[in-house]
This record gives structure tokens, sequence and C-alpha cells, in this order.
């Protein structure tokens, strides 16, 4: 069972993603508001120019591409908490210099008190119970993913990226309009917890706006608090224990031993091909990987050179094969630790059978799921930011982060 997080993110949308892409020499100068540079040593791409200044200073410190995304998500939980941060998971895929990767599984885990029907009331479910306060809440991974990351594939410790984070937390930064957007739309909800008022609300309990100094004091407590003690502090310590007992007065169910028995989990990454490009992709229980693999399968049989870009054809085709692998999705994509996800949803022969199912001349209705050969044997073993790094040695990483909806569970 996969629930929301301490704070979560916007559900991603394939190939709706609108990301800065930087590429700077470590050497090169940076400005916070510039939106590109070019350069030989690095290249980052995340949704906040800070958050980019932040991983390229981590490459200038001595760094490499692993660090760079450390310093990223940590900035992006200070800057762009609404989408992810600590309080999340996420899915960090790792290719490394050598040419090996690593998929590291740092989604939230469900508390051991969870059941099936927690969120079900008078015989039916109430999706408010899972989106907003203590249930909706699950122990975050993404600390405890970037802390492996650092340890076993970076350079520099996870204290140097808390720290600097820490920092921009304290002394605060210019709300960008987005930002001050998600806050004020989800105002009426973060006001019902003191707590969240008091972090992300002004002391009149209204919302900043776009280009006022927003700082956050406890945020950056807690980063030098894990940046000092570890972050078992997090997982064992102060931390946990707090959470539990504002669990026990708020009708929650998360322990301080939930905390200590998280588990990272390294799965095996999807791999493809896309017209003689090799795809290396996120397995479940992300969706994107089986997503993107399963769309290129079904694109591959058209000629998409002769469609021009933009063009009703194009768009037409694009939009066909996305619908029918979201009805997959839909149906079969989950948490292979508890649920069946077929391997066959990203074979070959399945997604020019969904191919055939598109029609140019019309838009097609796809009123239930398809089913891949070997759906009940063949399976994968048992919103939200993206950002991704690249360094000159040959580490690159993808890493996509959430707290599953917008300031996740308001707490």
């Amino acid at each position: 069972m996969r629930l929301h997080c301490v704070f979560s993110a916007n559900r991603s949308r394939v190939f709706h993603v609108i990301l800065l892409l930087v590429c700077v020499s470590a050497g090169n100068g940076f400005a916070a508001d510039s939106k590109s540079a070019s350069g030989k040593k690095a290249v980052v791409s995340t949704v906040h120019p800070l958050a980019s200044a932040a991983a390229l200073q981590a490459i200038r410190d001595g760094g490499n591409a692993v660090d760079a995304a450390v310093s990223a998500a940590l900035t992006l939980g200070v800057v762009d908490g609404h989408n992810s941060g600590i309080g999340g998971g996420c899915f960090m895929l790792l290719r490394l210099p050598d040419g090996k990767v690593v998929a590291i599984d740092g989604r939230e885990q469900a508390p051991a008190a969870a059941t099936r029907d927690m969120f079900i009331r008078d015989g039916k479910a109430d999706t408010r119970l899972s989106q907003t306060g203590a249930l909706a809440i699950g122990v975050p991974g993404s600390l405890a993913a970037y802390e492996m990351a650092c340890r076993k594939y970076g350079k520099l410790a996870l204290a140097h990226h808390l720290k600097v984070a820490a920092d921009l937390a304290e002394n605060g930064f210019a709300v960008t309009k987005t930002l001050a957007e998600r806050m004020s739309a989800s105002a009426e909800e973060l006001r019902k917890f003191p707590g969240s008022r008091a972090a992300l609300l002004k002391a009149d309990g209204s919302s900043y706006a776009a280009g006022e100094l927003f700082r956050q004091p406890d945020l950056a407590k807690s980063y030098r608090a894990i940046a000092r003690e570890g972050i078992g502090w997090f997982y064992g310590g102060n931390f946990a224990g707090a959470t539990e007992a504002w669990m026990k007065a708020n009708g929650g169910l998360l322990t301080a031993m939930d905390f200590k028995g998280y588990e990272l989990k390294l799965r095996e990454p999807i791999r493809t091909t896309y017209r003689g490009y090799e795809i290396v992709g996120f397995p479940p229980p992300s969706s994107g990987g089986v997503h993107v693999a399963q769309i290129l399968n079904m694109l591959e049989p058209f000629n998409l050179r002769k469609m021009k870009a933009g063009s009703a054809d194009f768009i037409h085709v694009v939009t066909e094969a996305m619908k029918l692998a979201f009805a997959d999705r839909a149906h079969w994509l989950g948490d292979p630790d508890f649920a069946p996800v077929p391997r066959g949803l990203i074979a070959k022969d399945y997604g020019t059978q969904l191919a055939k199912q598109i029609d140019m001349k019309r838009a097609r209705a796809v009123p239930s799921h398809g089913k891949p050969e070997r759906s009940e044997t063949d399976l994968f073993g048992k919103h939200t930011t993206h950002f991704s790094t690249a360094d000159a040695q040959g580490s690159w990483v993808a890493c996509t982060a959430t707290i599953n909806t917008t300031f996740g569970s308001k707490v």
C-alpha cells in the first residue's frame, strides 16, 4: 500500500513537463534568475533556477552528477515545496561512469497499522481521508534515498547539501508566481493545521504574494539537525517521536517504529528500445518507465517523420497512444510488492497490437484496458517534479520526486 506523504506534489503528466535546462561549466558564473548558459562540465535540469544553481555549485565544490541531483532535490524542498521535499518520496535512476544503472525506490510506505478499509466511512470511500490529514500520511522515503545516493555514489557528504539548502530556507527567497498560486489555492486547507499555517502562511493566515520574501526557519532547523546527527534523527530520533505523538493526538496511524522500519528498495530498471535507441526507465511502482516504453512502442510503427511536428496527424497519433497507455495504467499499474503488474505491458508485440487500434481518421473511445500476453504469470518483481543531471565523467541521474498532491497531506 502506498500513501500520500507529509507534504505531497502535483500528479505527473506524461509529456507535459516544463523543465528549466541549464548547461554550465563548473567554473562559469551563473545568475540565480538566468535561464540558460553554456559549458562543458555539467548539465542540470530542474523547474527552479535556485535549485539549478545549487546543483551546479555542488559540481564546483567537487561533486558529481549524483551530488548535483541531491543538492537540487533538497533545494527544491525549500523553493518548490508544494511539489516535493523530504516529507515525500522519490524514484532515482542513476547511470554510473562504468555503465551500471541503479534504480533506487524511495517512495513512501504505509504504516503497519494501515488496513484496506481505512478510508471507508458509512460503506463508501471518503477520498478526502486519503488526500488530507493524518490518515493520508505514509513514511517518507526521499531522505533515505538521497543519503544512499550520496554515500555510495557521490563525492560530497549529505550534510554538505543540507547545510546549503538550510541557509536558503533560513534566509528566504522571493516567492514565484507558481508558488504564490499554490499557496493561495491551498490556504484554506493549510489553515486547518496550526503547524502548516505557521510554516506556510503569514501570521494573519493569508498566503504570500509573488515577489515577497518567504522564510522557513523550522525547515532550516530540521535540515541542520539531519546534517549534524544523520538521517537517524529523522527515522529514529526526535522527529519520528514527535510525529508519533502528533499522530496519536490527531487520529493518525504512523508510529516511530514505522519510521525506524522504513527500507529503501533497489529495483531492476526497465530496458527497451525506440528506433534503435535504448530507453532505460524506472520500473513499477513508478508508472513512468512503463508508460514511456509502452507509448513509444505504439508510436514506432508510424512514420512520424512524414508528420509535421504539431500537425493534427502528429497530435492525434500521440494522443491516441497516450490514451491507450493510460487505460492500461488505470487497470494494471501499482506497487509490484502488493499488486501483479505484467511485464508484457512493455513488450514490442503488445505495443504493435495496440497501435493497430489507432484510427488516423477519428478519435477512438477506450472503454477498458488491454491485456498483454502472460498478464497473470510474467510480472514485475514484488504531483510531482522531475530533475536530471549529468557530468563529464559519465554519471547521469534522472529523479522524480513527489509529495503526491499540492502540499501533500497539508500536514
